[in-house]
């Protein structure tokens, strides 16, 4: 099935490369992947992987360096 993520979710989209579905192109802002998983499976996948989380961390750990 074809799955289409747009760029705000660059995230997702990493994700969804990383876990193994076949990168077709990316047109107007949108990454199209080809997989047999459903877009609403990776997106379940996606929010509880440690991956995510960890990103979430490090983007509020990051914002300390702008208060110095």
């Amino acid at each position: 099935m074809i799955i289409t993520i747009s760029k705000r979710e660059l995230h997702l989209a990493a994700f969804i490369k990383a876990s193994g579905a076949k990168f077709i192109d990316y047109k107007s802002g949108v990454f199209i992947f080809e997989s047999e998983t459903s877009e609403v499976e990776y997106r379940v996948a996606h929010s509880n992987s440690e991956a995510l989380r960890v990103d979430r961390e490090l983007f509020t750990l990051k914002s300390f360096f702008y208060k110095e």
